[in-house]
């Protein structure tokens, strides 16, 4: 019984809606934004029991592997997602799509190959987003429209080879761009980005190491620099 009243305790003294599944620790921040932490617990599975009312959400630096379409259910208001450091490789489409008031969305540092891009149309209020140090091979052409109010996107340490002309065009209010460590094929088709990096006024995050891969003639040789 002991037990019991001391947890119906620790209950009473969350705020009201803010439930907290036992590997997190949840609070109230002065903004007014409720902040679940379970950042290093060792997870596999995104917590279950979260409050609708989140709005920041720390899952960085656990196991988790995949995540399904029902994984963030529970936090439709999430404002920032991280997810940093985990051993993500698939993200089931539609796992994104509810979170309308998105803000900042946090994947670098897993093992993604592919990506429900799909998810970002819906993305509107997004600011950052994060998936640099994974595997990605493609970006397809649009992925990113719409995102009219991003302003950091780090896409660095893939295994990009080509973007499509035009990538960045659609995204007004971008300010930082990282793109350095992907093995880029600087053929013709890559020739838009040198156009583009020379005028534009985002900031390309270590474009000397931007670097081309192929051909042979111009492996080592920054993307800015294509002749």
């Amino acid at each position: 019984m002991r037990p019991l009243l001391g947890v119906l305790a620790l209950l009473a003294l969350l705020p009201p809606g803010l439930a907290c599944p036992a590997p997190c620790s949840c609070s109230t921040k002065k903004n007014g934004r409720l902040l679940a932490e379970c950042a290093y617990r060792e997870l596999r599975d995104v917590p279950r029991g979260l409050s609708p009312n989140v709005t920041i959400l720390t899952l960085s630096a656990n196991r988790l592997g995949r995540l399904g379409r029902a994984s963030l259910a529970e936090v439709p208001e999430l404002q920032s997602l991280w997810l940093g450091y985990n051993h993500i490789s698939a993200v089931e489409p539609g796992t994104f799509a509810a979170l309308a008031h998105l803000k900042n969305l946090d994947l670098s540092h897993n093992r993604l190959a592919e990506f429900p891009w799909q998810d970002l149309r819906n993305l509107s209020a997004l600011q950052i987003l994060k998936l640099s140090n994974n595997r990605l091979a493609a970006l397809p052409r649009g992925a990113l429209a719409g995102l009219r109010e991003l302003r950091s996107l780090w896409l660095n340490d893939n295994e990009l080879t080509t973007l499509a002309r035009g990538t960045f065009e659609a995204l007004p209010a971008l300010a930082q761009l990282q793109l350095f460590h992907n093995p880029f094929n600087c053929s013709c088709k890559l020739f838009w980005l040198k156009e583009w990096a020379e005028s534009t006024s985002v900031v390309i995050s270590r474009a000397g190491a931007t670097l081309c891969a192929a051909p042979a003639r111009l492996r080592g040789r920054p993307v800015t620099d294509i002749p």
